[in-house]
């Protein structure tokens, strides 16, 4: 696939109405994934169990998500800087007050944090390993409710 190609359509288990918000961004802008936001998506659910990867086009960089086993996607990398993660209402206003900020292309739940902002003089809501493994492990077991 090149980046000119439309992107796959969302088959089998992605295809849920939970994941209605996120596949419609997919398609509609086609986002790639700078492979650091990609590789600290990882790092951020590598304490989780059985959970699934989906990059449509890893030779071009395109987004990334993990997903449960049963496939509702609860977290995604997406451009140079998104760590996004789709959480419970009642984790909102904690994300938000760490550095996070509604997806506005998605809406709610979906938080996006930059791990790489703000400059050192602002590092008191600088999005932390430990920090984004809590709202992996949130949206996770917000997606297998």
């Amino acid at each position: 696939m090149s980046l000119s190609e439309p992107v796959q359509e969302f088959h089998g288990q992605l295809g849920r109405p939970e994941n209605e918000q996120m596949i419609g961004f997919l398609k509609q802008y086609q986002p790639s994934a700078h492979a650091d936001i990609v590789q600290l998506l990882v790092e951020s659910t590598s304490d989780l169990e059985s959970i699934k990867f989906y990059c449509p086009d890893t030779d071009n960089h395109a987004y990334y998500l993990a997903h449960t086993p049963d496939g509702v996607i609860f977290a995604a990398a997406i451009g140079m800087s998104a760590l996004m993660y789709r959480l419970p209402k009642q984790s909102m206003s904690g994300a938000l007050v760490k550095g996070g900020e509604i997806f506005k292309e998605i809406g709610e739940p979906w938080v996006s944090f930059n791990p790489f902002w703000p400059d050192d003089d602002e590092k008191k809501n600088k999005v932390n390993m430990p920090e984004m493994k809590q709202w992996a492990k949130l949206a996770y077991l917000h997606a297998l409710s």
